[in-house]
């Protein structure tokens, strides 16, 4: 299977859906970046130590045989989505250095595997010590990338939460499940998410102003603010950003919002200077909705509009109709709408 279309087939699988097929014609496409040929394929933020925490970080591979294993160094608790040609399963992993078989008792032959990381940051740090158990083949690696910069709602948690008032838990956070993984799969792409919980732009949720998300989005690990990001890898084609909850929760925040907001822009467009950059609208602000979409307009047009590459995306508000994820977050069937939404944008936007 193709690697581009296998990552498609693994995002789908692992919310629910079959293996599907897609036009591939978009790998010719002039905006396409070369694809790098590599035994390993690594997407997100991983340092020299081959260490990693952000969600949604993933480790693509094929590998030639009947049986595949993993080590890793696990700070904590962390849980992956791990898909072998197509098919997924979810590995739980706990404190300490230990191996994880990924497959065994396959038919001899080639196999893609791709082990992505379903929880957020403050789970712990992990540290990828190699596969093990057959020979690794060298594959192409993605060439179509997009970066969410967000909150709960992009890490996916409570996604997997039956209902409003189910508490937090690691069994129902997937950043699998969410819009960012979902969109990037019906775009062929693959998906970075600078993501955490209870973070906003200027303040975070409660009003609390340490680390908001411009500072943690210069580093590799959201917790250590020593950790500086080097934006060595290839720049993605759009950046998602959907923050503005958490700086909501104790009101309006005004016009330091909007220049933190403007600000942040800013840090993005230095750093990825000819990606898109999209402003989404939050799906769990009700009341505060028109507010929150009014200060985006502000910020998209104090950045430039369009013609410098910034737009926003409207967001419809969260339906009790539609059920609710744990602590009234996005439930699969919000995240999925909120995926078709950025899907429509995205391609009207790179010809996608």
């Amino acid at each position: 299977m193709d690697r581009r279309l296998l990552l498609v087939a693994s995002a789908l699988a692992g919310c629910g859906g079959g293996a599907a097929s897609v036009d591939a014609a978009g790998d010719d496409a002039p905006d396409a970046e070369p694809a790098e040929v590599a035994e390993l394929h690594r997407v997100g933020r991983f340092d020299d130590q081959d260490r990693f925490a952000f969600p949604g970080s993933q480790l693509l591979t094929r590998f030639a045989g009947t049986t595949l294993s993993v080590r890793l160094d696990e700070a904590g608790e962390n849980h992956y989505d791990v898909s072998v040609d197509g098919q997924v399963s979810l590995l739980v992993t706990s404190a300490g250095e230990r191996d994880h078989v990924l497959a065994a008792g396959l038919p001899d032959g080639e196999h893609d595997v791709i082990v992505t990381r379903r929880t957020e940051s403050f789970f712990g740090t992990t540290r990828f010590l190699g596969f093990s158990g057959a020979p690794l083949v060298a594959t192409e690696g993605p060439t179509r990338r997009i970066e969410l910069v967000g909150d709960s709602i992009t890490c996916g948690y409570g996604v997997l939460g039956d209902t409003a008032t189910c508490p937090f838990s690691i069994d129902t956070e997937a950043q699998t499940h969410a819009w960012g993984a979902l969109a990037a799969a019906e775009l062929d792409a693959v998906n970075t998410a600078i993501a955490y919980s209870g973070k906003g732009v200027y303040r975070n949720y409660g009003g609390n102003l340490d680390d908001p998300m411009p500072e943690i989005f210069e580093r590799t690990f959201a917790d250590d603010p020593t950790s500086q990001w080097t934006f060595a890898t290839p720049a993605p084609a759009a950046v998602v950003i959907n923050l503005g909850t958490n700086d909501f929760s104790t009101g309006d925040p005004g016009q330091p919002f909007v220049d933190a907001y403007v600000g942040l822009v800013a840090q993005i467009r230095a750093r990825y200077p000819d990606a898109w950059i999209v402003l989404a609208e939050s799906p769990m602000l009700g009341g505060d909705h028109a507010a929150h979409a009014a200060h985006l307009a502000t910020v998209a047009t104090t950045a430039g509009g369009e013609a410098a590459k910034v737009t926003t995306l409207a967001l419809e508000v969260q339906s009790a109709a539609d059920g609710y994820g744990c602590d009234y977050h996005p439930n699969e069937v919000t995240q999925a709408k909120m995926a078709s939404a950025l899907v429509a944008k995205l391609r009207a936007l790179l010809g996608w």
